[in-house]
């Protein structure tokens, strides 16, 4: 009977430190969650400068592809005769059609950029409050805590084996 009791104590024990492991185990998952987030914030913040930087280099030759095309027409204008800063003239009308064409363009890719980068940004938002709930997580998991309510509720077992075997009333 004694066997029953030191078995019951030790088994106790055991359990309690497997649940204090296992809660240091989460703790540590939890704050590694937190910084791979935080990581990922940071790539996404290094993703909208890219957009960004992208969106700027488009722009830039995209208006050098309108201005060639702008040159282009004035050469061909300029090789048939025709005058080509005529003020009401169609060659002024088409050179200011190739630029209102390529303006147009030119907004399109300042939405798409914008829109590309606010993404990326609300991306990385979201990655620094994921960070921070996983934080709270780690910072919440209290291994003595856990083991101490895992001896505590083990103790009604061994105080009952102890009963049984006659130790206590």
């Amino acid at each position: 009977m004694t066997w029953g009791v030191v078995i019951a104590a030790v088994g106790v024990g055991m359990s309690a430190m497997g649940t204090y492991q296992q809660s240091k185990a989460r703790a540590a998952q939890a704050q590694y969650q937190s910084q791979v987030a935080m990581n990922n914030s940071i790539i996404a913040q290094q993703n909208a400068a890219d957009v960004r930087d992208r969106g700027t280099r488009d722009e830039e030759d995209h208006r050098a592809k309108v201005a060639q095309s702008k040159g282009a027409a004035k050469g061909s204008m300029a090789a048939n005769g025709f005058l080509i800063d005529d003020p009401g003239s169609t060659n002024v009308d088409l050179l200011a059609d190739i630029a209102e064409a390529g303006e147009y363009d030119i907004q399109k890719i300042q939405d798409n950029t914008a829109r590309e980068e606010r993404r990326a940004l609300i991306q990385g938002d979201n990655f620094v409050a994921q960070a921070g709930l996983y934080g709270l997580k780690a910072g919440a998991e209290n291994p003595a805590f856990s083991a101490g309510g895992t001896l505590l509720s083990g103790a009604g077992g061994v105080h009952k084996a102890g009963q049984s075997a006659g130790y206590w009333k």
